[in-house]
């Protein structure tokens, strides 16, 4: 019989991919990088690594191997139910990460989420005896690393879409959490941070070990020692799986922007102070805070318009990108056609 299923756990661009790869580099493991991505059957077939998760040759091996994962997937999976209780009800969910851990064979499986943090309760409850680990990051690196790709700009705008879902996790999480609506801040840090700490904080109540990218990886060498201590093996096994040691080059904010987001972060702190959510999240449910912290939540109030404005808004914006891609399609293909038509006559 196998051993119990591994789960790695944290917000995009925390170190997840890196540790991924540690367990994809060892026989003993079937690792599973984003099973929860929305786009993941095209992406096993058409995208490569990035450039900076040095050291991954190949995302999708164990896909390819197993095709018969789709059997089960469903690309809602990536935003339905993202804040699950433990005795939520999701049986697709549950039946589809059944059969990656069945698919894995003898193989110790493990399944690398970037979608999982606010339902951490749901999954310790359906997989007690699996293994969790959290990694986290510094709130300013993190924030740096998820809009470092968007133009100078839109990096601040809360309503930009991003390739890390930002935007969309903040109005589909803002039911339960109405504070994530945008006219609460204009800095999308705000967001950024709430999100992350709620995460942290999951993951520190329901994660049976937490890393941390920088002390952990980044300035030295715990990962292995931890990771031979919760998980098994030696701690020079794990450090030869890392391969050559990439240490990123660190945000580079001015002391204006430093300040501005110390002080978001100040504010999202006494935030989750005062609603319960520090104290509580991932001990109890989310309905056993607000009940406890009733004066604070009987506050809060959703705006569905204002949400919904910033959907229709990311769809047209992804209608415009999408216009523009055909037309960039269209005069490549026009330019190969008349290379064809020269190279003939």
């Amino acid at each position: 019989m196998a051993e119990q299923p591994i789960f790695i756990t944290g917000r995009f661009r925390a170190g997840t991919s890196f540790l991924w790869q540690l367990f994809n580099h060892q026989p003993a493991y079937c690792a599973w990088y984003e099973p929860l991505h929305p786009q993941l059957h095209s992406h096993v077939k058409h995208i490569k690594p990035k450039k900076d998760h040095v050291g991954i040759e190949d995302y999708w091996q164990s896909y390819r191997e197993h095709p018969e994962y789709l059997q089960n997937f469903n690309p809602d999976f990536a935003h339905n139910g993202l804040w699950l209780e433990a005795d939520s009800g999701y049986p697709e969910l549950k039946q589809y990460i059944d059969d990656l851990i069945a698919l894995s064979g003898p193989q110790r499986a493990v399944l690398q989420f970037n979608r999982m943090d606010f339902r951490l309760p749901w999954l310790k409850a359906h997989y007690p005896d699996a293994k969790i680990i959290h990694i986290k990051r510094k709130p300013m690196q993190l924030w740096h690393s998820q809009r470092k790709h968007l133009p100078d700009a839109e990096r601040s705008n809360p309503s930009a879409t991003d390739a890390y879902e930002l935007m969309q996790w903040s109005v589909a999480l803002s039911s339960r959490l109405p504070f994530l609506a945008r006219r609460n801040h204009s800095h999308a840090f705000y967001r950024s941070y709430l999100l992350q700490k709620l995460s942290d904080l999951m993951g520190e109540s329901r994660a049976d070990m937490t890393l941390s990218l920088e002390a952990d990886v980044f300035e030295g060498d715990g990962f292995a020692n931890k990771l031979a201590e919760h998980i098994g093996g030696k701690a020079e096994d794990w450090k030869q799986a890392r391969g050559d040691k990439h240490v990123p080059q660190p945000a580079n904010l001015s002391l204006e922007e430093m300040s501005v987001l110390t002080d978001i972060m100040m504010a999202v702190d006494a935030l989750l102070q005062e609603s319960g959510l520090t104290e509580g999240v991932g001990k109890v449910t989310l309905n056993e805070i607000k009940k406890d912290h009733a004066t604070f939540w009987d506050k809060q109030r959703t705006d569905a318009e204002w949400h919904n404005e910033e959907m229709l808004h990311a769809l047209a914006q992804q209608q415009t990108e999408l216009t523009e891609m055909m037309a960039v399609k269209t005069q490549l293909v026009e330019a190969l056609a008349e290379l064809k038509n020269n190279q003939t006559s």
